[in-house]
């Protein structure tokens, strides 16, 4: 075959690629754009039934998520509390599907009917130390509202995530992420992009409570369990002292409620391992202290403890 032949079959393959992938991104953004306009209380019962049955046939997450309450509060509730709580966080894991897209359409000047928000003063006072501010969350509450955070805060927030492998759903996300003023870097190679956003004196948002692989991590206690925990924002918040902001998104009373919690300070002695395990520690109890006070809106069925020390 000579090389024309060849990059003729190569464009045909790219084109007919790229057609099937735009198809597929209009159909989603089409569904999703539908599932905007459905009523929150319509939502809840798609979701509720569609949630049942996942709950019901997907074994495997429903053994981690009982599993992992049970490690978590299994002296403090009954094993008809545990599946409860199981069963919740798949409703609000499914819930997600119209809670989200719902929440891209939302104009900013009508946010106050949809969020309410707790401790900015706590965001506010950090930004003034003129550094730049790491803030960080977790997979409690729905975390996907959180593209008002520029409108609700004031501030100018970007933020690390996690590229999708589908790449019709990738552009999708990364589109509506985008739509209210936020710029988003995929989390390879974004440490540049981060000192980048921080130099500039803005906010840099992530989400740190994933299970990662030993080196990438330290070990520390998870609701009384060894957990693999991303050492990355540690290290970020000790190499350029910018102060550090904790804050979630949560459901409460029909309304979302943006919470900003105080500074966390950063423990910075010289002693490199030791402070990264000490900083991580403490960025992970906050992540706990609101999982406790929320415990329904975790995803339980994640498998955040899969990463464990090795045997001595």
């Amino acid at each position: 075959m000579s090389p024309d032949t060849n990059h003729r079959e190569w464009y045909k393959k790219f084109f007919i690629m790229t057609v099937i992938e735009t198809i597929a991104y209009r159909a989603i953004k089409a569904t999703l754009d539908t599932f905007a306009l459905i009523p929150p209380t319509v939502g809840e019962k798609i979701s509720l039934f569609i949630s049942k049955i996942w709950y019901a046939v997907d074994k495997r997450h429903r053994e981690v998520a009982i599993q992992n309450i049970t490690h978590a509060f299994g002296d403090q509730m009954t094993r008809h509390k545990i599946k409860r709580m199981a069963r919740k966080s798949f409703f609000y894991a499914t819930n997600m599907f119209f809670e989200t897209p719902r929440a891209y359409a939302w104009k900013a000047r009508d946010l106050s009917k949809h969020y309410t928000v707790r401790g900015l003063s706590h965001l506010m006072n950090a930004q003034m130390k003129g550094k730049g501010v790491l803030m960080f969350s977790g997979h409690i509450g729905n975390w996907e509202i959180s593209v008002h955070l520029n409108n609700l805060s004031g501030q100018q927030v970007c933020g690390v995530y996690r590229k999708l492998d589908y790449a019709p759903a990738e552009r999708y996300f990364h589109e509506k992420r985008e739509s209210q003023g936020s710029r988003l870097y995929p989390l390879k190679g974004a440490v540049r992009w981060i000192l980048h956003e921080l130099g500039l004196g803005n906010c840099m948002a992530m989400l740190i409570d994933q299970n990662v692989k030993r080196h990438q991590g330290v070990f520390i206690d998870f609701f009384g369990r060894k957990a693999c925990a991303n050492a990355g924002p540690a290290h970020l918040a000790m190499m350029t002292g910018v102060p550090v902001i904790p804050y979630f998104f949560v459901r409460e009373n029909g309304k979302y409620r943006l919470e900003v919690l105080p500074e966390v300070p950063v423990v910075n002695t010289g002693d490199l391992e030791k402070d990264v395990f000490v900083n991580t520690r403490n960025f992970n109890r906050v992540i706990e202290s609101i999982i406790r006070r929320y415990p329904d809106q975790y995803i339980w069925y994640y498998n955040r403890w899969k990463t464990q020390p090795l045997p001595d």
